[in-house]
């Protein structure tokens, strides 16, 4: 059941679950093929030494996995009709390592009716429990 409605405010704001990257999902998602030798690869997701030599603080886990984030929020704000209308741009920041509290957040930016529908416009960002933004951007979506 969708959360935003045509009565939903300009400014109301909403969040997610906090999420928490695991060791495991992150050697699942950027390790490459389980049955390469010497798997998982060594790259800035999966290695401190190689992120350190690409100049990163931190190993950084793959943007699309906070973007998950953000995309289950949606679902949880519109339905999943979000997945087969709903748009989204959105910028990685700042790198997040292993072991790192998120939560996606959206606060409604505009809202426009369109004949029979209203489409909403979100700001749209993933933060760390510091509250410091990794992920910022917009969605969109008409119901």
């Amino acid at each position: 059941m969708a959360i935003i409605t045509r009565d939903t405010k300009i400014g109301e704001e909403f969040h997610g679950k906090i999420k928490i990257p695991s060791e495991p999902r992150v050697y699942a998602f950027s390790g490459g093929s389980f049955l390469e030798p010497g798997w998982p690869k060594k790259n800035i997701h999966t290695s401190l030494e190689f992120a350190k030599e690409c100049g990163l603080e931190t190993r950084a886990i793959s943007g699309t996995q906070t973007m998950g984030y953000i995309v289950e929020l949606m679902i949880d704000l519109f339905g999943e009709g979000w997945l087969s209308g709903g748009k989204m741009n959105i910028k990685f920041i700042k790198p997040v390592d292993v072991g790192t509290k998120l939560i996606a957040k959206a606060v409604v930016k505009s809202k426009e009716k369109l004949n029979d529908k209203v489409r909403f416009i979100l700001d749209i960002w993933c933060e760390r429990d510091d509250g410091t933004k990794v992920a910022v951007g917009t969605a969109e979506y008409q119901i």
